[in-house]
């Protein structure tokens, strides 16, 4: 599965829903955009490397990484062959790749509460911190947002 993510008002957004996408509003600001989470077959933003995520949960936290090349083969030998690290209570995050741009994943994440959510925020930051900033003195981009399904 290929995706597109885009950020903008409930009203705005709306008008782009099909059945098959997901539109989230923040979890913590309702002030912010709402996500569309647009599921594409052929064509997207980013393409899905591993996981599918279980859009039956109202949670979801997404998870967005710029790495360097010496990041990226650290990053993508634990999506391989060390998927198990991002495993949070049985929650699999789906992981994806930039169609464009390589350097740059979005893991995805849905749960049916805040406290697994932050569970795993904690997890997925550590595993970021110590098993990819650890390896490489570079910085990296790293941001995570929650949302709830509208």
């Amino acid at each position: 599965m290929n995706i597109s993510l885009k950020l903008g008002t409930d009203n705005f957004l709306k008008n782009q829903l099909t059945s098959a996408d997901t539109l989230l509003k923040p979890l913590f600001d309702n002030s912010g955009d709402h996500l569309l989470i647009k599921e594409l077959t052929t064509s997207g933003d980013y393409r899905s490397l591993r996981g599918e995520f279980d859009s039956s949960n109202s949670l979801y936290l997404l998870v967005y990484i710029k790495l360097n090349n010496e990041q990226i083969a650290i990053f993508e030998d634990k999506v391989y062959y060390k998927f198990s690290e991002f495993v949070e209570n049985n929650h699999e995050p789906t992981v994806f790749q930039n169609n464009e741009d390589h350097t740059q994943y979005l893991l995805i994440n849905t749960f049916k509460s805040e406290a697994d959510l932050n569970d795993w925020k904690d997890l997925i930051y550590k595993e970021i911190k110590d098993g990819l900033q650890g390896a490489s003195k570079e910085p990296f981009g790293f941001y995570t947002k929650a949302y709830q399904v509208d």
